[in-house]
């Protein structure tokens, strides 16, 4: 793709000489990852970038929580991996000087129960099953993961503070028109109703946000592959534990349950007594748990856990959830779009799109980075 080369050349240099006429003015809908690196790379090609961001925070379904747990612990929500072959990723970790650990811990048993009966596995039994599941994208050698030490959102912060004032948080969108000669958005900010008119339009948004905006500047082409495009579930059930009860009998909080759903125990290389055991289900469990209250979702992950780990229940503490259908500004995990890909990213007049579900890596940071990439090098090219 594009984008990969413009990347190359972005990290090693500014890209001021690739400027093919005057400076635009560039409105971005999303502080996502696909949001984020492009007004990064776009500012530093000299347009006047703007992005506005629904949430709080920058980073989209990049968010590491810390505030449910104590003692300074914190878990993914969002992005967790990185694999070693995601390029674009790695780089932009090098750019910002965040430091990778192994996402897989090399000590303790891990568990597997993909083959009906409870096995006992080093932690490259639990890669296995991954691969078997769900291909090499997922699977492979546990070291050829990674993870960003402190939090994955440390790399959409890192861009984030980059662009500083060129972000309007808390801002969501109502409304995108466009003519010939521009683009205009209406959104909210602080409850009040606000306009801002640019040269070029990107929207990096999820499409199952996108088509809740009333949208008449998107043609009805666009506008159907939009309605179409489906979003999985994905549920993140987490439980603080008093202590690590389970590596002092050998065990290192990794599990691959029947579901199949994967158990992760992301403390396992941070400070402290305490631990946290979560659950990561996808499409077909996802929507079991999703459809339950908070106190149920806990309530049977606690028993579930337990079967696995004796001394769960014992030793819990308190529990937390996410389910990103239910997340307002994602609805859902990620996509694959309706149509080819190519079609797909295709700009619609002086509107442009990116995002993970636009790019040859669904669900991946990677994805995001590609494709933002890719429709900087669009807009940079493109008539004021």
């Amino acid at each position: 793709m594009a984008g990969a080369g413009l990347c190359g050349s972005a990290l090693a240099t500014p890209l001021v000489s690739l400027v093919r006429g005057p400076a635009k003015k560039v409105l971005i809908l999303g502080a996502g990852m696909a949001g984020l690196v492009s007004g990064y790379e776009l500012s530093r090609l000299g347009h006047d970038v703007t992005i506005l961001e629904a949430r709080r925070r920058p980073g989209g379904r990049v968010h590491t929580l810390h505030e449910p747990f104590s003692d300074g612990l914190y878990a993914e929500a969002g992005a967790a991996r990185i694999p070693d072959d995601h390029d674009l990723t790695l780089k932009y970790v090098k750019v910002f000087n965040l430091p990778l650990d192994p996402f897989y811990p090399s000590r303790f048993k891990s568990l597997r129960y993909d083959f009906g009966d409870r096995q006992e596995v080093q932690i490259d039994g639990f890669t296995d099953a991954m691969n078997r599941y769900f291909g090499r994208d997922l699977g492979g050698k546990p070291e050829r993961w990674h993870k960003i030490r402190g939090g994955s959102d440390l790399l959409p912060r890192a861009f984030a503070r980059e662009l500083s004032n060129k972000i309007f948080y808390n801002a969501p969108v109502v409304k995108i028109e466009q003519t010939n000669k521009s683009v205009r958005v209406g959104f909210l900010r602080g409850g009040s109703p606000q306009e801002l008119s640019a040269d070029r339009l990107l929207i990096t948004i999820p499409f199952s946000v996108l088509r809740t905006i009333e949208s008449p500047g998107i043609g009805a082409t666009k506008q159907d592959l939009i309605a179409r495009t489906r979003y999985d579930p994905v549920a993140r059930v987490y439980l603080q534990t008093r202590n690590r009860f389970f590596e002092d009998r050998g065990f290192s909080g990794f599990a691959f349950a029947r579901g199949p759903v994967e158990i992760w125990q992301p403390t396992w290389d941070q400070p402290g007594p305490r631990g946290i055991l979560m659950t990561y289900a996808r499409t077909g469990e996802a929507e079991r748990i999703t459809g339950m209250q908070e106190s149920d979702r806990i309530g049977t992950t606690v028993t579930q856990i337990e079967a696995m780990f004796p001394g769960t229940r014992d030793n819990f503490e308190a529990g937390y959830t996410k389910c990103w259908m239910e997340d307002e500004w994602s609805r859902g995990a990620w996509a694959f779009v309706a149509r080819d890909t190519s079609e797909a990213e295709l700009a619609d007049g002086r509107i442009h799109f990116a995002g993970e579900h636009l790019s040859r890596w669904p669900s991946w940071m990677q994805g995001a980075l590609s494709s933002g990439l890719r429709a900087v090098k669009e807009i940079d090219e493109a008539a004021v």
